[in-house]
């Protein structure tokens, strides 16, 4: 027999390939790592809005004093924009913003005009032209700073981004050649393989070969051996087989060997020894025999040789080995097989969950910015106002305005620990992993703590509420998500109103559900963007301008049908109309 080579030197290629693919695989990752991280951008970084915002504010100021001075503004609309003015800048003052002015610079001019703005007074009704005057020139000076520091900020934000993306080209382009030899190692993987599998296939052929040689040396004790001639006779039949089959020597031989045993006369047995008797070798693997009925088989193995003599057929003869042992351990490996692989089934679910759950704490964390910069805006807004009129009012205020405007910015932080609570959930409508806690609710009181709301937040505002006085509206639905689609409806409207209009609510009902109709007179919805209007973060043509995420549309009508109702777009004569819908409450 040929040996073959010791396979350990040819082991070491693959292994160092495989430790190269390891450490490129590797590499490629923390780059794209890194390159995600590089072009990641923080919503609170986004200083040119600030910026804008404080602008904006300033020049209102601006406004309100030329307004003053032709006596069209009294003193409260004037106290009312300087201390939004003053907001914005304790805004900038605060946190990351502050940090960011003193990176570009422009700190100490910050400070000075805050100083400035928080000596300024507002001067007592009526306004006088000279002290509108007065207010103005000290105002103007804050335009003219804020438009120089958003050009700086522009620049620098710019200036950033360059940077970020030019490393981000670098190690996309380290990010590739790591790829390139990622495949290179895969094919020289590719290789060592076949090449292994090769070198295995030889390697069983030649244990199969030893294995028949050994067979045929040992067969004469630990295999059972039986002869026929060229007529069928047994002229062998050692002791292994007499104990495997339970036939006798002196019974067996001069015999067929169908009339032995009715093993011998199953159709592939029979063909086999009438190839031997051809001169052909063959062989049948774990073929079962029964000794008797009542006992369990045996699972034997049969080899047929031809016996010759100068050429000629004289016989056959037949190695019969017991594989009763192998039968089983193939069978155990079968059960095992089949375990394991229900294992990796059921590991691969779980897994599978896993990254779902994992997927869905992404898509939570990467949306909870833009929830909280649409949601939190009206009670933050009718809070701040409250407390900044105390504070205005100072020692002034009797305990009765101190009470109410409390009253007020408590229950504007109750609405908003609501809201926190409501907005996760919504939050966590894409990801499945929100659930509505339906129960009977007033849609009345509801609609009446939302308009409440809207007005302390836009005093300026006109909402009217129309319903049927025996109306019964009571319906079946999650009381805080219900309040969420309404303040978002409602909010809509107020964004989209033309200055001066009203904002019509209408609460009527059906024999099973309860609508509410929420319009505008604002300039409607173009035809084209009505198909993607409740997409998430989708803004219509007529969003030009607004400030908004495009997201409160997509909130309302998935919490609406969260609690088995739903929000339409509405065919108005003028303006706009959403409709609420909600199941009634038929009690218990």
């Amino acid at each position: 027999m040929t040996r073959l080579g010791r396979p350990g030197p040819a082991l070491i290629l693959p292994i160092l390939a495989i430790l190269v693919f390891a450490v490129l695989l590797t590499f490629a990752l923390n780059r794209m790592v890194r390159v995600a991280d590089d072009i990641r951008v923080d919503a609170e970084h986004n200083m040119l809005w600030v910026m804008h915002q404080t602008n904006s504010a300033a020049r209102r100021l601006v406004e309100t004093t030329l307004r003053a001075e032709l006596g069209e503004a009294d003193a409260n609309e004037t106290a009312l924009r300087l201390d939004l003015l003053r907001s914005r800048f304790a805004l900038l003052n605060a946190g990351p913003q502050r940090r960011f002015m003193e990176e570009i610079g422009l700190q100490n001019e910050l400070a000075e005009l805050r100083a400035s703005l928080q000596t300024l007074t507002v001067p007592p009704a009526p306004v006088s032209p000279t002290a509108a005057r007065e207010l103005r020139s000290v105002i103007t000076p804050i335009t003219t700073f804020f438009s120089r520091a958003a050009n700086k900020t522009m620049i620098r934000e710019w200036d950033d981004l360059g940077g970020r993306l030019e490393t981000s080209r670098d190690q996309l382009r380290q990010i590739i050649a790591s790829l390139l030899g990622i495949t290179v190692t895969g094919g020289i993987l590719i290789l060592s393989l076949f090449f292994a599998l090769r070198f295995s296939q030889q390697r069983t052929n030649m244990l199969r070969r030893e294995r028949d040689f050994s067979g045929l040396l040992v067969s004469s004790s630990v295999e059972g051996i039986l002869a026929i001639d060229a007529a069928g006779r047994c002229t062998i039949w050692n002791a292994a087989i007499a104990a495997m089959t339970g036939q006798t020597a002196e019974r067996a031989v001069g015999r067929k060997l169908s009339d032995i045993s009715g093993f011998f006369s199953t159709s592939h047995v029979q063909q086999a020894l009438e190839a031997s008797l051809g001169g052909k070798d063959s062989s049948i693997s774990l073929q079962p025999y029964y000794r008797d009925a009542e006992e369990p088989a045996l699972y034997v193995d049969l080899r047929f040789s031809p016996m010759c003599d100068k050429g000629r057929v004289v016989g056959a003869i037949v190695f019969m080995h017991d594989a009763s042992d192998r039968y089983a351990a193939r069978l155990k490996a079968a059960q095992t097989r089949e375990h394991l692989e229900q294992l990796v089934a059921e590991r691969t679910r779980e897994l599978d969950e896993a990254l779902t759950r994992e997927r869905s704490a992404a898509d939570l964390y990467r949306n909870f910015a833009g929830m909280i910069s649409h949601q939190f805006r009206t009670p933050l807004a009718v809070a701040d106002s409250a407390l900044q009129r105390l504070i205005r009012r100072g020692d002034r205020a009797d305990a009765a305005e101190v009470s109410e405007r409390a009253h007020g910015a408590r229950n504007a932080i109750a609405g908003l620990t609501r809201l926190v609570a409501s907005t996760m959930d919504a939050t966590r409508l894409q990801t499945g992993q929100v659930g509505a806690r339906p129960v009977a609710c007033d849609l009345r009181d509801l609609l009446e703590g939302v308009c409440a709301r809207q007005l302390a937040a836009a005093p300026a505002a006109r909402i009217e509420t129309r319903s049927p006085p025996n109306l019964k509206a009571v319906a079946l639905c999650d009381p805080a998500h219900a309040e969420q689609v309404l303040e978002n409806l409602m909010s809509n409207a107020a964004k989209y109103a033309p200055e001066g209009s009203a904002i019509t609510v209408n609460l009527h009902g059906e024999d099973a559900q309860l609508h509410c109709d929420v319009a505008n007179a604002g300039p409607g919805i173009a035809e084209e963007d009505r198909g993607q209007l409740f997409d998430a973060n989708f803004r219509g043509r007529n969003s030009v301008g607004t400030q908004g995420t495009g997201i409160g549309l997509f909130i309302a009508r998935s919490l609406a049908r969260m609690q088995g109702g739903d929000v339409h777009l509405r065919d108005s004569d003028v303006g706009t109309l959403f409709r609420f819908t909600l199941p009634r409450y038929e009690g218990p």
